[in-house]
């Protein structure tokens, strides 16, 4: 995306706060049959519903109502200060690509079986919706096969279904810092999304996925997002290239604070799970990715699970109080690298288990083998046993989580090798582009270790 998040957010508010001041909307005989329902802002407008289709109809009603803006992107037409009340959708800005803004409106609605969206928008573009309040409603904002919307600053509330919903693509979208809670449904939905950004949004008590995409995602952020209490996941996704999942704290999920699938280089990292009802991570055919700095805490299954995939990296990741292991390799998950991470009173016998292919566990602390370690070089004198298949092993468990020390060698007559005869391995790890190409860096081929 060309502009930041906040660049973004600053902008609407700057053009919206503008334009409002230029134009106090009059009343027109589209305001007169609806009244503000008990609880309703005062200083809004009552206002029929508004529905455009196509930039023509768009115009028109602008020029009737004496909106402010010309439709460009320095002057977007602007629907601010009314207060809906609807059964069918309270605005539709469909296809459309002129410049428009939704700000500061409150959307209300009877809150049963017959009420739809509160805004939709269908095959449209260049749109700003921010600043409003959406409640009782079925969604509160409907989209589908969108280009180029910011959604910001809403707060949207005890809707029957989802908050926000694509039913198509999201492309160059901003959905940012709006407020979703009690919803019966998900917080945030779309069934793919392309460099968009999914960020600083707070998903509270809603009653299925905190945010989900179902289909592809590419080169999108999902980051600095708070989701509590979802019934289900925290952040689902499907195929994923190109993408960074950052900073995002999910707590008390009833499902896996991450289910993450089908990966090609995407970063995930620094994010914190809190008291999960599964698995912490859930990961499956993933690939070519990167899992640091992550924080599982408290989560009613493994850690971190492996199911599938081939050649990602799990590195300095904070795992503790799973009710089942720490962090487990399926059967299909070969040629992992797991280093680094500390592992703290997890449940299972053992802290972790491999039953896949040419896994590499290595400078991992485990809690529960911290010693001996005779010869003060930082590593346990020997090696940590992992369950499962492969028989795999840590060689070189740290003694103390905030050391890691250089592996050891010892000189033979063939030549320098470690401690148990296998040549030793730099842990050199370099994260090339976003973060997201891992490229391990060898002295000399890592031998496969098993009895």
């Amino acid at each position: 995306m060309q502009l930041t998040a906040k660049r973004k957010i600053t902008l609407v508010y700057l053009i919206a706060f503008m334009l409002v001041a230029m134009v106090i909307p009059p009343l027109t005989s589209s305001e007169s049959s609806i009244l503000l329902r008990e609880g309703a802002n005062p200083a809004y407008t009552p206002h029929e519903a508004i529905l455009i289709d196509g930039n023509a109809e768009l115009v028109a009603q602008a020029t009737a109502e004496l909106w402010p803006g010309n439709g460009t992107a320095a002057a977007p037409y602007l629907i601010s200060g009314y207060y809906f009340y609807d059964i069918t959708h309270s605005i539709e800005m469909n296809n459309v690509d002129l410049h428009w803004a939704v700000v500061g409106n409150e959307i209300d609605g009877p809150g049963d079986s017959t009420v739809w969206c509160g805004i939709e928008a269908d095959n449209s573009s260049n749109g700003q919706i921010s600043g409003n309040l959406f409640h009782n409603r079925f969604r509160g904002i409907w989209l589908i096969d969108v280009y180029n919307l910011v959604i910001t600053g809403n707060t949207i509330q005890d809707n029957l279904f989802n908050g926000i919903e694509c039913a198509g693509y999201i492309n160059s979208c901003l959905i940012s810092e709006n407020t979703i809670r009690r919803c019966n449904g998900l917080g945030v939905r779309s069934v793919s999304a392309v460099d968009s950004e999914i960020s600083l949004n707070s998903i509270s008590d809603c009653d299925g996925i905190g945010i989900q995409v179902i289909g592809s995602s590419t080169n999108c952020e999902f980051t600095d997002n708070l989701i509590v209490e979802s019934t289900s996941i925290g952040i689902s996704l499907g195929v994923s290239v190109g993408v960074s999942v950052m900073h995002n704290r999910i707590i008390n999920a009833s499902g896996p604070g991450m289910y993450i699938r089908n990966t090609d280089d995407i970063d995930v990292y620094n994010n914190s799970i809190l008291n999960g009802g599964d698995h912490g991570m859930d990961l499956r055919e993933f690939s070519n990715s990167v899992v640091r700095n992550n924080s599982i805490v408290g989560c009613d299954g493994i850690g971190i699970s492996i199911l599938s995939g081939q050649f990602s990296t799990f590195q300095s990741n904070n795992v503790s109080s799973s009710s089942d292991y720490g962090m487990k390799t399926g059967a299909s998950a070969v040629n992992m690298t797991v280093t680094r991470n500390m592992f703290y009173s997890n449940g299972a016998s053992a802290q972790a288990a491999d039953d896949g292919g040419d896994n590499l566990y290595l400078c991992n602390y485990w809690d529960d083998w911290v010693s001996p370690d005779a010869d003060s070089n930082g590593f346990v004198d020997s090696p940590y046993l992992l369950e499962g298949t492969s028989a795999n092993t840590d060689p070189y468990p740290l003694a103390d989580p905030n050391i890691v020390p250089p592996i050891p060698t010892t000189t033979t007559g063939s030549g320098s090798s470690t401690g148990n005869g296998v040549p030793p391995v730099p842990l050199e790890l370099v994260i090339v582009g976003a973060g997201a190409i891992i490229v391990l860096v060898v002295g000399v081929l890592f031998m496969k270790r098993r009895p």
